[in-house]
């Protein structure tokens, strides 16, 4: 018997490889990071790829196509590397380095357990490259996890991130990002790599986030941390890149689906894509329609806002329309081409006032160009324009002595922005990255207020902004275990202002640099210390360099020497794998901004005299933990907790708003924050039960921290199931049904009695074709 086993598993082994040559494949890899080749060649191939990160870590593939059997393939992408390849099955193959009979797997089982590719991704670096690989704290919401979850807009996927929250009034409010507790404005939203905000922070009708379809997300990458040495404004807290879907491999695959919820909301949409010769293309398109509900029922006292309330007297109804795609078109094996498309078309009741309706268009287009110069040179070019119309009907707010329920004003907001950037990535030598690259941007943005009763142009600020910078990093990588990053960016802007009304005019120009630096030390493959610093700034506010109305009783007065807000960020963070197939991240960080732009006011000669100066400090300091557990092939564990402090660091003043008091909390940052679930997911079934808990809250307007003007801690819970059901031999029919705020809830956004949804259950109905 001992003498038979040799030969029977020696014959095991030949069948396996005589399988391993059966059957061809197409392939059409570029030149790349031979982590991402590896991935796309498993993918095209149907292989089972077994090797530790560190073996192919820094390594670059040569881009080649053609049709191959999946060993000729693995010979191709692995020529040059210093490495080899053996199949241990019929779509297992094993990696190790040449010369060496040791295969780069676990040996003591007789079927290593196969090692799943590492996570890609871009922000951290604008260069593709492992997680394991990248100092900065970086977190990756997947395709996956947000078909998982339902969405009323795209902002709601980063409700449950880390070191993040989003703050929403409404069911169709108007979602704004707050990253490590620098308060509103202070983080970049960036699609596919781009920097996608307004210079103006006047025109925020819509975020940027929410004009995405989710549909038409790949991913999203979340990099905490002041970013400014490669994206410029706004990046103190952070940036989030949502990167759009790509054209599929393949022939052409459709998915149409019906959805309907208890609010009601009801809709539809499909998605198709597919891939013809060099010619690749994805389209989605959605249509939703909801009678909403009232997020302000009753009328709530706002403190601190000249006594003001909120108030709601019509249901937030709404419908959007929404449509995105993608077209690739592989020029040559070294040159390719995309087309991208994002476009919103949004009417909505959901402002907390009576008689608010608010119609928006929204779009993003885009145009790049990637072309290899050589094997270790990668050149792109990128255009960029975003285009913002909306129109909103409004009244006053509700005063103790005074109530208006007609309309008063009509606020258009028109916006433009055209933006390029051309980058060159050029590997000098094996752990060698050298990034450079410049980039421009144009802003045009007009604001009309019309008195509805008068009709009467009250405010028609026109604001035109110029942003130039040129930026580099180095990247270096020794022994497979020690990774650096250092570089900065030279921004420089300048300002064309001018208000028809107020006959105020300005112009400006300034420029400023960041930089950044971060380390990353593997002691092993299961634990890594990383470590980063970095600046980030926010540029002056355009109202503020201008001025306002000119009133009788009251003045907002310019202040051309306004300055950008300043931050400087450290982080220091530990990642573990545990032998239990644990994953843990924990962070810990610190944010000193200064030149905070306040708002101050004082009497003079019987007049209310209002300015924006530098006048503010605010330190943020805390800890994130990010826990990922395999319980089964099938099942996952998820949870991550959030500890912020924020707090005013200058001493208040008379007569200056926009700050509480030092030593205490922003508005609306929990010092305490956790999200926590199930994840499941198999061929036929899938869900996801998750929960989150955020700690109390203060308002805006309310200086001293006051209890009473706080809005309450709440824990609330969501799932959701998926069945996927085979109806043909590529066709599957997959119903989907859950509940949002399984508890029911009563807790408040933003401000007193301004409520989130309460208890809504859905059901979702689709077809794979």
């Amino acid at each position: 018997m001992k003498k038979l086993l040799p030969l029977v598993l020696a014959r095991f082994l030949a069948i396996s490889l005589a399988h391993a040559d059966e059957g061809t494949v197409d392939v059409d890899i570029r030149p790349q990071p031979l982590a991402a080749a590896l991935e796309s060649l498993a993918q095209k191939a149907d292989l089972q790829l077994l090797y530790p990160a560190d073996a192919v870590a820094g390594k670059q593939a040569a881009g080649f196509s053609g049709t191959y059997t999946p060993k000729q393939a693995m010979e191709r992408l692995l020529g040059g590397t210093g490495l080899t390849f053996q199949f241990t099955g019929a779509r297992t193959v094993a990696i190790r380095p040449n010369g060496s009979s040791r295969l780069l797997v676990a040996e003591t089982t007789e079927e290593p357990a196969p090692i799943s590719l590492e996570t890609m991704v871009v922000t951290a670096t604008k260069t593709e490259r492992p997680a394991s690989e990248v100092p900065a704290t970086t977190a990756v919401i997947d395709g996956k996890q947000i078909q998982q979850m339902y969405n009323r807009d795209l902002s709601d996927v980063l409700r449950r991130a880390a070191g993040l929250d989003v703050q929403r009034a409404g069911t169709n409010g108007i979602a704004v990002i707050n990253i490590r507790g620098l308060g509103l404005g202070r983080s970049s939203t960036l699609i596919n790599g781009q920097f996608a905000d307004f210079l103006d922070p006047g025109i925020g009708n819509r975020s940027a986030i929410q004009t995405i379809d989710w549909d038409n997300v790949d991913r999203i990458e979340v990099v905490r941390g002041a970013g400014s040495a490669l994206y410029g404004p706004n990046a103190m807290g952070g940036v989030v890149n949502i990167i759009t879907k790509e054209a599929p491999e393949g022939p052409n695959v459709t998915r149409p689906f019906f959805l309907f919820d208890s609010l009601p909301t009801y809709g539809g949409g499909f998605t198709t894509g597919g891939t013809v010769d060099s010619i690749g293309y994805f389209l989605d398109f959605k249509h939703l329609s909801s009678d909403g509900y009232k997020a302000a029922p009753e009328p709530a006292f706002s403190p601190g806002a000249m006594g003001t309330m909120m108030h709601s007297l019509e249901k937030g109804e709404w419908n959007k329309t929404l449509a995105g795609g993608r077209l690739n078109w592989r020029v040559s094996d070294k040159a390719d081409l995309k087309l991208g498309f994002n476009y919103l078309d949004d009417h909505n009741n959901a402002f907390d006032r009576p008689h608010t309706p608010s119609d928006g268009q929204y779009g993003q287009y885009s145009l790049e160009y990637g072309h290899w110069l050589a094997d270790d040179d990668q050149l792109t070019v990128n255009l960029t324009y975003r285009d913002h119309q909306a129109d909103l009907t409004f009244d006053s707010y509700f005063h103790p002595f005074f109530l208006t329920t007609n309309p008063q004003y009509l606020l258009k907001e028109d916006a433009k922005k055209l933006s390029g950037e051309i980058r060159n990535r050029w590997n000098i030598a094996e752990g060698h990255t050298l990034l450079v690259g410049f980039y421009g941007s144009q802003d045009w943005a007009r604001r009309r207020t019309f008195n509805l009763a008068s009709g009467t142009l009250d405010d028609h600020p026109r604001n035109d902004i110029t942003n130039y910078a040129l930026y580099g990093q180095y990247e270096l990588a020794l022994w497979e275990r020690l990774f650096l990053t250092m570089g900065g960016r030279g921004d420089w802007f300048e300002y064309d202002l001018a208000n028809d009304v107020t006959g105020r005019a300005a112009r400006q120009s300034y420029g400023i640099f960041n930089p950044r630096g971060g380390v990353r030390f593997k002691f092993s493959e299961e634990i890594s210390l990383r470590a980063s610093v970095g600046t980030g700034f926010r540029p002056p506010d355009p109202y503020g360099l201008t001025g306002a109305r000119n009133m009788p009783f009251y003045e907002v007065r310019p202040n051309p020497s306004l300055k950008p807000e300043k931050s400087d960020s450290f982080d220091l963070g530990l990642d573990v794998t545990t032998p239990f197939g644990t994953t843990v991240s924990a962070t810990g960080y610190y944010n000193d901004l200064t030149q905070y732009q306040l708002l101050s006011m004082h009497l003079e000669d019987s007049r209310l005299i209002y300015q924006t100066r530098n006048l503010g400090k605010v330190q943020s300091y805390g800890a994130e933990l990010e826990i990922q557990q395999k319980i089964t092939p099938e099942l996952g564990l998820f949870a991550n907790y959030t500890y912020s402090i924020s707090e005013a660091a200058s001493d208040s003043r008379p007569g200056v708003s926009g700050l509480p008091e030092k030593g205490r909390q922003l508005p609306l940052t929990p010092r305490h924050k956790a999200a926590f679930g199930l994840v499941y997911e198999s061929n036929r079934f899938s869900g996801r039960f998750e929960g989150r808990y955020v700690d109390r809250q203060f308002i805006f307007g309310d200086t001293l921290n006051d209890p009473a003007f706080a809005l309450g801690s709440y824990v609330t819970a969501d799932f959701r199931v998926t069945y996927k059901h085979p109806i043909g031999e590529k066709q599957t029919l997959d119903v989907s049904a859950g509940v949002r705020n399984l508890l029911d809830r009563r807790y408040e956004t933003r401000f007193i009695d301004v409520l989130a949804e309460p208890r809504v259950g859905f059901v979702q109905l689709g077809m794979e074709f």
